[in-house]
């Protein structure tokens, strides 16, 4: 699949590249966070459109997300939020990355990430959807029930579907995936506001619930966070149970604190030849050798914290096998399959001993139940 990135100019105006509209194209439009499975079907009915009219298959992605951009300006005088706010948005399930890799996985010929401004927000829709038909070939436009675009979000479907009519393009209407709709609390705690059960709201506070089990429903695979292997305190290696623990710029939503059973996969030193697209697909397959089961957690390790003393949170995956393997400095990728418990505080280092033997062997029973590496296909 190939990767673009446009940025708009100082007038909200994206000057797209002219090879995109080669051929007719079928065109989604999203932020597509978490990859879940309504996401999975919406792409796979671009993929299946463009099939049937030999057109390009082809999802155009916005980075950072709509509402990072517009919640930072409602409270910061309209200013852009900044890169290192845009780079480490506490509200994103997954990266980037990711999420790429999964449309390339889906069938798709071409991803544009676009990024997405105050200025280029401020544009109409019928003047977004009119580039993309001129610009990019745009024969067909797929989109969820609740798309809303343009100045003002008021390019709804039906606003949609009426410059459709004119015969400007194709609309493609998925309709809603899933069991239904839930419902998630607000800020007061009360639960409210009702969502799609397939959604990336629902996942984003499944995740953090520590709801794993739930969310590789909706996902369709584990949930993962990723990032680099940094020296620790060495604990866990004294107790009989080593440990890579991910440095805090890690990527991925962390789920609440608590101990999950799932898999550790080694990614390789960054400059690894293996540590490209293609090597990582390697690594990440059913049968790889790098890919270990893991018993993962995520604290602050309260059993080792003096009377009053805090500390950050840190995720620490324990690969379960009987010999210690060197990740320092390593990328790794850590899969939530299940949770086993929550943190507590333990009597010393043997009744944690055990706690700890009793997660290694849980872990053991449900990476081999399940067995299979997901994917989005």
């Amino acid at each position: 699949m190939k990767v673009s990135q446009v940025s708009p100019d100082e007038s909200g105006i994206v000057r797209w590249p002219g090879t995109l509209g080669a051929r007719s194209s079928v065109i989604t439009i999203g932020v597509f966070d978490g990859m879940h499975r309504g996401h999975q079907a919406l792409l796979r009915r671009v993929v299946e459109l463009a099939a049937k009219g030999q057109d390009r298959p082809m999802a155009l992605v916005f980075d950072p997300s709509p509402k990072l951009v517009h919640s930072y300006a409602d409270s910061h005088d309209m200013t852009e939020p900044s890169l290192d706010l845009i780079r480490h948005d506490p509200d994103q399930i997954m990266p980037l990355e990711e999420r790429l890799r999964l449309m390339a996985q889906l069938g798709l010929d071409q991803a544009v990430v676009v990024r997405y401004t105050l200025a280029f927000a401020a544009k109409s829709y019928r003047f977004f959807l009119k580039q993309l038909t001129e610009q990019l070939a745009m024969r067909t436009l797929v989109l969820g029930r609740d798309a809303q675009m343009g100045a003002g979000r008021v390019g709804d479907i039906e606003a949609i579907g009426d410059l459709a009519d004119t015969g400007l393009f194709n609309l493609e209407v998925v309709d809603d995936q899933g069991p239904g709709d839930c419902t998630l609390p607000d800020a007061d705690g009360l639960e409210r506001r009702r969502v799609r059960a397939w959604s990336s709201s629902h996942l984003r506070q499944l995740i953090l619930d520590g709801d794993v089990d739930t969310a590789l429903d909706i996902l369709g695979r584990p949930h993962m966070v990723q990032g680099t292997v940094v020296h620790g305190e060495q604990r866990g290696r004294r107790l009989g149970f080593p440990t890579a623990n991910l440095a805090p710029d890690s990527q991925g939503m962390m789920p609440a604190d608590g101990v999950y059973a799932g898999w550790l996969v080694d990614l390789g030193l960054p400059t690894d030849p293996m540590a490209t697209s293609e090597g990582r697909e390697g690594r990440l397959a059913q049968g790889s050798p790098w890919r270990m089961p893991a018993a993962i957690s995520i604290g602050t390790k309260e059993t080792f914290l003096a009377p009053g003393e805090r500390m950050p949170r840190i995720l620490e995956a324990n690969a379960v096998r009987p010999d210690w393997v060197d990740l320092y400095g390593h990328r790794v990728r850590v899969e939530f399959l299940s949770r086993l418990r929550g943190q507590k505080r333990y009597a010393g280092e043997e009744p944690l001993k055990r706690q700890l033997a009793l997660d290694a062997d849980r872990t053991l029973e449900l990476t081999k139940a399940t067995g299979r590496v997901f994917s989005a296909n």
